[in-house]
């Protein structure tokens, strides 16, 4: 409200809203402070997103790297088996390329031994005394004692010991209603799993209860690898080809041939994906750091944020660097046909990435891994290939106290501190209205007492012309 509109409003006498006055007069002091700080939040806020947006690409192109960090993830064998029902075969780490054969005379097999029959599986043992069982594997006595007499309170008491015995115990219904309950006994695979299970000698016997049936006996795994025989006490074996696991499922009549060639197409998904992620993250930034992008979400919030370049910069250095543990050909990703171009985007040129990772695996796999596994990015001592430093380098990043969240922390802290210094603005203001209001009461008291007059004054002098005008 301006001079003019208030000596209006005085002009009609004591009858002003002095309330709408007051606070006409107070937005005009509030509203300019309160969009500042509105502003100064908006902006704050919109930092904290991009810093956000940041983490997250950085987050992807560091999941891509996972993927190249460990010798394991370039495995890169495929096998083919001819004898898929005999056995299983899996390449591992470290799998060598070439031809073998294998031929399973026999599976591992445990022991399966079961007790006599039980009219129920709550069935009374031993009058219901209590009663103790010797499990005997490999020389090793360890005595279980029963204290729940049933069928099931044996199968529960013998399962308590099976980590040190390895004899396992169920109880099954038979279906057969003559003899509906047996307790069946499985060892482990081998013939070092072998067992008995007895009553001490110094117990009286418990009818029913005898384990003498064996109705499978324990057996090792045989088989003639390469012309070499083999036994082992599991059927899953993985020390009798380097790097292939063998799963035996049957016997074989003939020998069985596996084969092992290289297979680059996983390798190459791998590095794709982190051109992909990386490529990604720098259009990202691209429209964060530009005023004129239309993304109404992320266009230009960080058009001014020094940490916008330090974000793309870093980025830039973990897929140009020079390996630390280079080979003779390969030393870098431009090696193998993954390049920069002139917009800062990379690309990649499948062909000589198909003839790179074909004659050259063994080579890439240690220039991106340091042929490490498992390796741990705290130990600096150790080169770890173009991945594992990448992956040192966005750990140090994307640290808690690293520059990325150090900034999203104090945009967070601007934001706490400007929403108070509105809050206390707003308490301010409201003792600005109480002020106004105040004074214009006084004001409009003045203005209805100089009214009063006035029409005093009016009434007198309107006496005194009336007087005036009869005589």
């Amino acid at each position: 409200m301006n001079t003019n509109q208030i000596s209006s409003a005085i002009g009609v006498g004591s009858g002003i809203d002095i309330q709408a006055m007051a606070k006409s007069l107070t937005d005009v002091e509030r509203e300019p402070r309160t969009q500042a700080l509105e502003q100064k939040i908006s902006k704050a806020e919109k930092r904290v997103s991009g810093y956000a947006a940041i983490m997250f690409g950085l987050k992807q192109i560091q999941d891509a790297f996972k993927g190249l960090n460990d010798l394991s993830d370039f495995s890169g064998a495929t096998v083919r088996n001819s004898s898929p029902s005999a056995f299983e075969a899996t390449a591992l780490p470290g799998a060598q390329l070439g031809q073998h054969t294998v031929q399973v005379n026999s599976v591992a097999k445990p022991q399966i031994t079961r007790s006599g029959y039980f009219s129920s599986a709550s069935q009374l043992l031993n009058s219901g005394a209590e009663f103790n069982l010797q499990v005997t594997v490999g020389g090793t006595i360890n005595t279980v004692k029963v204290t729940d007499t049933s069928p099931q309170g044996v199968v529960d008491a013998l399962n308590t010991k099976s980590g040190a015995t390895g004899v396992e115990a169920r109880l099954v219904a038979t279906g057969d209603s003559a003899n509906p309950y047996t307790i069946l006994l499985t060892g482990s695979n081998g013939a070092a799993g072998a067992f008995s299970v007895a009553q001490p000698g110094n117990e009286a016997t418990v009818p029913d209860l005898s384990f003498g049936t064996t109705l499978q006996t324990s057996s090792n795994a045989n088989l003639v690898v390469d012309g070499l025989s083999i036994s082992r006490t599991s059927n899953a074996i993985d020390d009798a080809i380097p790097g292939v696991r063998l799963d035996l499922v049957s016997t074989t009549s003939t020998a069985g041939t596996i084969s092992l060639s290289r297979d680059t197409a996983p390798v190459k998904t791998k590095i794709e994906a982190l051109t992909k992620a990386y490529n990604e993250f720098q259009e990202f930034l691209d429209t964060m750091g530009n005023p004129k992008s239309t993304d109404e979400e992320y266009g230009g919030i960080l058009a001014t944020d020094t940490l916008l370049r330090y974000a793309r910069d870093q980025a830039r250095s973990l897929v140009t660097a020079t390996s630390n543990t280079p080979g003779p050909v390969v030393t870098a990703m431009r090696d193998i046909g993954i390049t920069l171009d002139r917009g800062g985007r990379l690309q990649t040129d499948s062909v000589k990435l198909d003839v790179s990772l074909k004659g050259r695996f063994e080579e890439i796999a240690k220039v991106f891994s340091g042929n490490s596994e498992n390796a741990s990015l705290a130990d600096t001592s150790t080169s770890l290939g173009i991945a594992g430093e990448a992956l040192r380098k966005l750990d140090k990043m994307m640290a808690a106290d690293g520059p990325i969240l150090s900034r999203s922390k104090s945009a967070e802290s601007l934001v706490t501190s400007t929403q108070e210094e509105l809050t206390n603005l707003q308490a301010r203001m409201d003792g600005v209205y109480e002020r106004y209001l105040k004074q214009l009461a006084a004001m409009d008291s003045v203005v209805s007492q100089m009214n009063s007059l006035r029409d005093s004054l009016a009434g007198q002098f309107e006496g005194l012309m009336a007087m005036y005008t009869k005589k």
